[in-house]
């Protein structure tokens, strides 16, 4: 399994710690060089305040403790050119978190069955999303040290 930052993965399915499971994205962060990964797991749940204008990139409002960055549907974001999330998407700073590299890599064996590569966010996506969530008050040092 890839764990290059920028990575797009999605799990078919991903399985949750709850029990739960279901088709998932997921983002590479960053790689801590320990078989820790940084990720996260996008989700199309929309819980930004509606008075807050949603445009793609980073919304930060550390008084409303809110860091989020939102791709718009579609819209292309990979190196490759080809990739973009089909529905509005969101990476919450607040939900984050470090991946244990050979557990995922034990649960996840096949390429193109259990998992697939989507592509790569663009270097300038990637930067985005890194910035957005370095300098948001939401997101904790143990992570931004990483990103």
């Amino acid at each position: 399994m890839i764990h290059i930052p920028g990575t797009i993965i999605y799990f078919t399915p991903y399985f949750f710690s709850n029990g739960k499971s279901k088709n998932k994205y997921f983002l590479i962060l960053a790689d801590t060089e320990n078989e820790i990964i940084v990720a996260s797991l996008p989700t199309s749940k929309d819980h930004i305040p509606p008075a807050i204008k949603k445009v793609h990139g980073c919304i930060s409002d550390d008084e409303k403790k809110i860091n989020c960055y939102f791709f718009e549907k579609n819209r292309i974001i990979s190196e490759c050119g080809t990739f973009g999330f089909p529905l509005d998407t969101y990476i919450y700073g607040e939900q984050i978190d470090f991946f244990d590299l050979k557990k995922l890599q034990s649960v996840y064996k096949n390429a193109g069955s259990d998992y697939t590569i989507q592509c790569k966010l663009s270097n300038a996506e990637l930067k985005s999303v890194k910035d957005c969530l370095k300098n948001s008050g939401v997101v904790t040092r143990k992570f931004k040290k990483y990103l």
